[in-house]
């Protein structure tokens, strides 16, 4: 546990303290409570182990206590960080495992809603057909994960393992279990075609079918978006809506200069989550970060067109010029041209 983190929690722990008439009493009501054993809750009192961000969520709750940090350590523990738990991935199974839990820990959040916005298609769109996950968890990891194995391969389908196909699935399927608000840009799709033309140019694709599939499953993913604009809910590429399907409601702003960040808002705390090296990123639960980055997000939201049910031509137009792009980068990636 870095210091800041250790004085935050001795902080927090210090307030939970007056609310109970001696240290062992403390200890048994928070092993109740967090259900874990007494010696893991001493563990966490002495700073040997961190508090998860559910853990903290729960006794703030159950206790009715502040979790704002103390004025004169403010403006230090504001800063964007990377979030609890984060590790070094040395692995492709390292990041989504990460990932999971994180998204377990914010769905268990009362009230939770999203407000996503990104100048690229949001990851969990783009992994949810097999070829192009497989393909951008290979560029993941020859980019940003500088993964050793895959250095000087060819993309193949083989080298993404079933057990992390199914991990990666049951990721994609928790963001569809919290309403959201997104806000896209008409460039969402320009880094992925990007790169899939960069890749079949210097013939990095061990098998050429597996191109002509991730053309067609862009395909499916655009019309998957549009069904879900037009319906106002939020379900997999699988599934229909359902009855209880999340609301979802889709923004376009073509004056901003996207900023790729998730507000999650929720009846305890919001938290802000920005990239930082893609697909990674940073957080903080800074009120006055959250409060800022809200009202840009919400004053793109008015001053943006609304894509939904009722606004016909206007959605027609933006998904017809997805597919004409999916289309010219298809008919280039055929004729063997570069995109300059």
């Amino acid at each position: 546990m870095n210091e800041d983190n250790q004085s935050y929690q001795h902080d927090f722990f210090a307030q939970l303290a007056k609310r109970f008439p001696s240290r062992s009493a403390l200890v048994q009501a928070l092993s109740e409570d967090l259900h874990v054993g007494r010696d893991a809750i001493y563990r966490r009192l002495r700073g040997d182990t961190s508090l998860t961000a559910d853990e903290m969520m729960r006794l703030a709750e159950i206790y009715h206590l502040r979790t704002e940090v103390s004025s004169s350590r403010k403006k230090r523990a504001g800063a964007l960080r990377y979030p609890d738990g984060h590790g070094i991935v040395r692995s492709e199974f390292d990041y989504f495992t990460q990932l999971h839990q994180r998204l377990e820990h914010l769905n268990q959040l009362p009230g939770a809603s999203f407000d996503f916005a990104s100048p690229e298609l949001p990851m969990y769109y783009e992994l949810a057909t097999p070829t192009l996950r497989a393909f951008k968890i290979f560029m993941f990891g020859i980019t940003t994960w500088n993964l050793e194995k895959w250095k000087n391969r060819n993309f193949s389908t083989d080298l993404i393992s079933d057990s992390l196909h199914r991990l990666v699935e049951v990721t994609v399927a928790d963001h569809y279990r919290v309403p959201a608000r997104e806000l896209w840009s008409v460039g969402v799709l320009d880094v992925t075609l990007r790169q899939v033309n960069y890749m079949a140019q210097v013939g990095k694709f061990a098998d050429s079918g597996d191109l002509k599939r991730i053309f067609s499953e862009l395909h499916q993913i655009v019309n998957h978006l549009e069904r879900m604009v037009r319906t106002g809910k939020r379900f997999s590429l699988k599934d229909g809506p359902q009855p209880s399907s999340c609301d979802f409601r889709v923004y376009h702003n073509e004056l901003s200069n996207t900023s790729n960040l998730v507000l999650v808002k929720s009846d305890i705390r919001p938290f802000l989550f920005t990239s930082l090296l893609t697909p990674n990123y940073v957080a903080t639960s800074d009120p006055d970060l959250c409060a800022e980055a809200q009202v840009w997000f919400d004053n793109l939201v008015e001053h943006g067109s609304a894509l939904h049910a009722d606004s016909g031509k206007y959605a027609a137009q933006y998904f017809g010029y997805l597919r004409n792009l999916i289309q010219k980068y298809e008919q280039l990636a055929q004729m063997g041209q570069y995109v300059f």
